[in-house]
C-alpha cells in the first residue's frame, strides 16, 4: 500500500472515531443533509459537501462531516455516477447513519470534474511566444527543444494569464533556467521553474562548393541555409552581401558556413601593377608612376617602387590605379 493510500487511510479512521464520538454523545447536535442529483467538483477526491448540502451544529462537527470521503474524482472534463448503495456505504463507515438514512440518498449522483489540464505542449507554446519578443533580428526562428521539471497540472475553469522571467541571455538560445507564474482573476495560482534547451535557427551563408584560399567569392559560389545558430560562431554571416566581392583567407569545404574571419575585401592593388603615384604637401604636388610590390586594400598602406627614381616609397591606397604617397 502507497504512503498516500496509508495517509488517507488514517485521516477516514480518525475522522471515523471522531464522528463516532460525536454521535454516542451528540445530545444537541443538529444535522440535516440534503443530497444533490448533480455536482461539480475540481479536487482529486470527493467528498460528502460536493454532492450533498450539509447544515447544522456544532459548525466544528458538520465542517468534518463535510469532508468524509466519497469516492476518488474523474479526470478532467469527464463524469462519474455515484449509486446510493455507495454513498450509503460510505456513510456506514462514517458512522452517520443515525442521521442520514439511504431513503434519503437519490438513486445515483452524477459528479463532473471540471478545469483545464495545462500541458507541456501549452507551455512550449507560451515559452516560444515570450523568446520570440527579444529576439532583435525577426527572421530568426525558435524552438524550445526540451524541457525537465514540468509535470502537467489542473487550473480552475476560466482564463488564465501567464508570465516568463527568462535569463538575459536568452536571445543566445542554449540551456537556461525559466520561471512561469500562471494567474487567474489576478491571483497567483500556480508557480513552477524549468530547465529549458532553446535553439534560435536563422539562414547563414554557406559555400555552395568548395573555395580555394583568395578565391573572390560570386553570386553563385554561396546559399542561404538554415542552421542552429547556437552551435556556430557569433560572427557568422547571415546576408550574401557580407560575402559577395570579397574573397577567401582560406580553402573552405562545400557547404561550410562563412565567417567574418574567413572572408576579406578583394586588394585593390597587387604586387606588380603599375599604379599612379601621388606626392604632394602644401608646396608642391608631384606625380609620377609607380610599381607596387605587395597587394593591399583601399586604406592599406603598400611598398611600391618610384619608377623614375628606382627608389623604394610606401604609399597609401587610394583606388586601384592611385597611390599616394607620404613626404
Amino acid at each position: 500500500m502507497s504512503r498516500k493510500s496509508v495517509s488517507a487511510m488514517l485521516a477516514f479512521l480518525i475522522l471515523s472515531a471522531f464522528l463516532a464520538v460525536e454521535a454516542a454523545g451528540g445530545a444537541g447536535s443538529q444535522l440535516t443533509v440534503q443530497f444533490k442529483v448533480k455536482a461539480a467538483v475540481q479536487k482529486e477526491t470527493i467528498c460528502l459537501a460536493d454532492i450533498a448540502t450539509v447544515k447544522g451544529s456544532p459548525r466544528s462537527w458538520v465542517e468534518k462531516i463535510g469532508r468524509v470521503r466519497i469516492s476518488e474524482s474523474p479526470d478532467v472534463g469527464e463524469a462519474i455516477f455515484l449509486s446510493r448503495e455507495e454513498i450509503f456505504s460510505q456513510m456506514q463507515k462514517a458512522n452517520l447513519t443515525p442521521y442520514i438514512s439511504a431513503r434519503n440518498i437519490p438513486e445515483q449522483i452524477e459528479v463532473v470534474r471540471e478545469g483545464q489540464v495545462v500541458e507541456k505542449d501549452e507551455i512550449i507554446q507560451i515559452l516560444e511566444e515570450n523568446l520570440r519578443r527579444i529576439l532583435p533580428d525577426p527572421k530568426k526562428t525558435v524552438a524550445v527543444q526540451e524541457m525537465q521539471g514540468f509535470e502537467p497540472f489542473i487550473l480552475s475553469p476560466g482564463p488564465f494569464s501567464s508570465e516568463v522571467v527568462l535569463p538575459e541571455s536568452a536571445h543566445r538560445g542554449g540551456p537556461m533556467t525559466v520561471t512561469l507564474s500562471f494567474f487567474q482573476e489576478g491571483r497567483l495560482v500556480q508557480k513552477m521553474r524549468l530547465r529549458v534547451r532553446v535553439e534560435i535557427q536563422g539562414f547563414v551563408v554557406a559555400a555552395r562548393t568548395g573555395l580555394r584560399r583568395h578565391q573572390e567569392i560570386g553570386e553563385n559560389d554561396v546559399h542561404l541555409i538554415k542552421k542552429n545558430l547556437n552551435l556556430l560562431p557569433p560572427d557568422v554571416l547571415t546576408d550574401l552581401k557580407e560575402a559577395v566581392g570579397k574573397r577567401v583567407t582560406q580553402s573552405v569545404n562545400g557547404q561550410e558556413t562563412l565567417r567574418g574571419s574567413l572572408v576579406e575585401p578583394m586588394p585593390l592593388v597587387k604586387k606588380g601593377d603599375r599604379v599612379l603615384l601621388i606626392i604632394d604637401n602644401s608646396h608642391f604636388r608631384i606625380t609620377t608612376f609607380g610599381e607596387v610590390k605587395e597587394e593591399g586594400r583601399r586604406g592599406d598602406w603598400v611598398k611600391l617602387m618610384n619608377i623614375s627614381s628606382k627608389k623604394d616609397v610606401t604609399g597609401r591606397v587610394v583606388d586601384s590605379h592611385t597611390v599616394q604617397v607620404e613626404f
